[in-house]
């Protein structure tokens, strides 16, 4: 199940998918960047080029108050969302 797609910039969109069994799947521009297997929420990082430079991602997946998943995105340490 999707929880999450968001686009960076015309060019690069992530996309956080989670399953009901707990495996979380990421996706950078529709190809799988890392995959885990967790109840209460893993830390994904993976590393891609932008614009010819190498940009690291940092994607950690929570559970919020145990009533919602809680999804942050970090750009070469930099927040990009927290929810």
């Amino acid at each position: 199940m999707n929880v999450l797609t968001l686009h960076i910039s015309d060019t690069a969109k992530i996309e956080v998918d989670n399953s009901f069994n707990g495996k979380e799947t990421i996706k950078y521009n529709g190809e799988i960047v890392s995959e885990k297997k967790s109840l209460l929420g893993e830390n994904h990082t993976f590393t891609c080029e932008e614009n010819g430079e190498r940009i690291t991602y940092e994607v950690r997946i929570s559970i919020k108050n145990l009533t919602r998943v809680g999804i942050d995105i970090y750009r070469n340490n930099k927040v990009v969302l927290l929810s």
